[in-house]
């Protein structure tokens, strides 16, 4: 009894002390180079609207965005619909930790895939920026604090800060996307 005691004690201190190395959410992670060629759209917008619906005994919310600009991909509208995990309904909600927050009058830059009738942003978060100003400029910014990058090479966990910074200048940005479009 003795050492299974000693051995739940040891199990909980452990899951405890390294509880600062998990993320909510773990994706692998995706240049930007990889990103652009694997979304079937990439579009600068707008959010407009958003509502939550039930399907499937899950919650799915689905956001409506203007399109200002076109980089990759065609649509027949000038409004896409993007469908996400997660939402609320009524007085339920249920959340997927790490997807974008789709906030009506916010700017964005989206990459996506079309998947099963409907637009998914890539890789639930790595194909989202926000665009963001500050003192005049204009940044594309993808907050991935919380969230865990696989190495697509190795399969481990990366800790380079780097990757986890991405916030560029957005006319520098926009340009390398279209680059990578061409190429």
């Amino acid at each position: 009894m003795k050492k299974v005691s000693k051995l739940l004690f040891y199990s909980f201190f452990i899951a405890f002390t390294n509880f600062g190395l998990l993320n909510a959410l773990t994706v692998e992670y995706i240049s930007l180079d990889r990103l652009t060629k694997e979304a079937n759209l990439i579009v600068v917008g707008k959010v407009i609207s958003s509502y939550s619906v039930w399907e499937d005994n899950c919650i799915y919310t689905y956001t409506t965005v203007s399109i200002e600009e076109k980089l990759k991909g065609e649509t027949a509208s000038r409004k896409i619909v993007v469908k996400q995990m997660g939402g609320t309904v009524g007085e339920i909600s249920q959340a997927v930790d790490g997807t974008p927050k789709l906030i009506t009058g916010s700017d964005v830059v989206l990459f996506l895939r079309y998947w099963k009738g409907a637009y998914w942003i890539h890789s639930i978060v790595m194909g989202y920026y926000n665009i963001i100003e500050e003192n005049g400029m204009k940044y594309a910014f993808n907050n991935l604090n919380n969230v865990g990058l696989i190495d697509p090479v190795t399969k481990r966990v990366l800790d380079d800060p780097n990757r986890k910074e991405n916030r560029f200048e957005l006319n520098t940005f926009l340009s390398t996307v279209k680059q990578y479009v061409k190429s």
